[in-house]
């Protein structure tokens, strides 16, 4: 009867725990799941190792994401795989180069943990996690938590025969789990430490350090996070790999990511809001995997702790709590790099219109555009290279390009639309982000397009067809009759008007380039974050840079 009423809390309180959070819960204290695999990028083992602290505990979450430890060890280096069979070899799917090794279910190695186990007796005692380690170091075997029931098991088997074969030699009997079960195995080894059974409802939590009052981190895939991850099997398949941390604790690695840490402070303070607004309005994203946020830009990127110091500490410190809004929802706080000049109206860019998304001009950028790296940009296609390119991707028709258009420019400045020209009389007109994204290169919204080469572009000077390498060779008469060497620039009345006398540059018929040359790098949509630093140089305040950005906001 008693643990019956126990599971039966503990069902209640996972299934709460996989409710959303809710808007303006304010305090930078509020417990924040990040997924950092799931779906397609979902794993069948995943590493973790020590950073500050040592050793790791083993438990779950309640409603409240509090941390309930079941069990510990002292292993540095763990790793979490699904209860099938899964060996250890190079991670090719995420490292090419093979450097760094995981679980899988492909056999890559004779390191294999199996799924079949042998459980052995216990006493008669209603076993807890102390007794059972006690009585693993005895028999070689390890603790295993299974539906809220300790046991006692031993071994991975690949096979149940040869499980079979060592219970009969120890006295067990062969057991697994369901498709929902996980094992904490010694990184880079088959022996198992810990295993966790607890169906749909439960799923396994592992703390960095073993006591709750260490300030403990942890590198997963080379990277540095805080705070606890989790390991859920949706569905009974692979792992889906999540962070619990706090929301101030997020923020920090978020901005450290998003802004260099050295940048001036009011900069660092309009990036925590942003970060904070961002993860309030993609809240609910991916309740169906039992998490609040992903860590890429589907939702905001997440790189773990990043270049976290006391400057963005203090920069989330300093705005707790903070979020952007309009009427009363969070606000879209999209950002990117550098605007070239002018930010650009949503409806422009994607689909939706926004009033604070309005675009605005920006003469700030200006003001330090010699520290922004690549805030002036330049890519050239020669017309063959444009139409290889296009028609990879599928445009073109057959024809190749004669012609690159700016056609319209939006109130701000930024291209609206393009037209690509082809040789059969077809055209490929561009809108929106595609303006962007369709030829690579493009850094921003802000650009020109430069059309050379060609027959009609150069006049060139020739001696018998052939063009002469320098204009010093070029001799001409003057305006009294005299001969002599051109000194200088000289020109020539064409059809096109006067164009200037060259040499040595190739063929007159030569192919046409299209240079296409802009300002800024980013979507230019919201706040630009060079745009806030200089802002910040001339002594605006965080509130006020972000209201320059998304007119009419609120900052609570």
């Amino acid at each position: 009867m008693k643990r019956r009423l126990i599971m039966a809390l503990l069902a209640v309180w996972m299934m709460l725990a996989m409710l959303p959070a809710v808007y303006g819960e304010g305090s930078d204290e509020i417990k924040v799941l990040v997924g950092l695999a799931y779906k397609g990028t979902a794993l069948d083992g995943a590493n973790l190792a020590n950073g500050e602290g040592e050793g790791y505990r083993f438990g779950y979450l309640d409603q409240e994401r509090n941390f309930h430890s079941l069990g510990y060890t002292d292993e540095k280096n763990i790793s979490v795989v699904k209860t099938q069979n899964v060996w250890y070899g190079v991670d090719t799917t995420y490292d090419p180069d093979g450097v760094l090794k995981s679980y899988s279910d492909a056999i890559t190695s004779s390191i294999g943990v199996g799924c079949y186990h042998v459980r052995l007796p216990l006493g008669e005692e209603e076993p807890t996690f102390e007794t059972v380690l006690e009585a693993a170091k005895e028999s070689g075997g390890f603790p295993a938590w299974i539906n809220g029931v300790w046991q006692l098991r031993q071994g991975a088997y690949l096979t149940r025969d040869e499980a079979q074969t060592a219970a009969e030699n120890l006295g067990g009997e062969v057991v697994g789990t369901s498709s929902y079960g996980v094992s904490v195995v010694k990184t880079g080894t088959a022996e198992v430490i810990f295993q966790f059974e607890g169906g749909e409802t439960f799923s396994l939590a592992v703390a960095p350090g073993r006591e709750e009052t260490d300030k403990a981190t942890t590198y997963f895939r080379k990277l540095k996070y805080y705070g606890i991850f989790q390991f859920q099997r949706v569905g009974g398949g692979d792992l889906v790999v999540s962070n619990l941390l706090t929301l101030g604790e997020y923020t920090d690695s978020v901005i450290s990511h998003e802004m260099s840490p050295s940048w001036p402070l009011e900069a660092l303070k309009a990036q925590a809001v942003c970060a904070r607004s961002y993860y309030e309005d993609n809240l609910g994203r991916h309740d169906s995997y039992g998490f609040d946020i992903c860590s890429t830009t589907h939702c905001q990127v997440y790189f773990g702790m990043a270049d976290a110091n006391d400057r963005t500490a203090q920069a989330v410190r300093e705005t707790e709590g903070l979020r952007a809004w309009y009427q009363g929802k969070p606000a879209k706080t999209f950002y990117f790099s550098s605007d070239g000049g002018g930010t650009e109206a949503c409806k422009n860019v994607w689909t939706q219109d926004l009033p604070y998304l309005c675009g605005v001009i920006d003469p700030y950028e200006a003001l330090i555009e010699e520290k922004i790296s690549g805030y002036h940009w330049s890519v050239s296609y020669t017309a063959s290279e444009l139409t290889e390119y296009l028609h990879r991707k599928g445009y073109g028709a057959g024809g190749d390009v004669v012609d690159f258009t700016v056609d319209s420019l939006t109130p701000t400045g930024n291209v609206k639309s393009i037209t690509i020209t082809y040789s059969n009389g077809k055209k490929d007109i561009f809108y929106k982000d595609d303006v962007r994204t369709k030829i690579s290169g493009i850094r921003s919204l802000r650009y020109t397009v430069t059309k050379t080469g060609g027959e009609a572009d150069r006049v060139y000077y020739s001696d018998g067809g052939n063009v002469l390498p320098a204009m010093n060779q070029v001799y001409a008469v003057n305006g009294q009759g005299t001969v002599g060497k051109v000194a200088g620039k000289a020109y020539a009345i064409t059809a096109g008007g006067t164009q200037e006398l060259q040499a040595g540059a190739g063929d007159p018929s030569g192919e046409v380039t299209f240079t296409i040359s802009g300002t800024g790098w980013g979507h230019n949509v919201g706040m630009s974050q060079w745009g806030a630093h200089a802002m910040a140089l001339q002594g605006f305040t965080f509130d006020e840079i972000l209201k320059f950005y998304y007119p009419g906001i609120e900052i609570y």
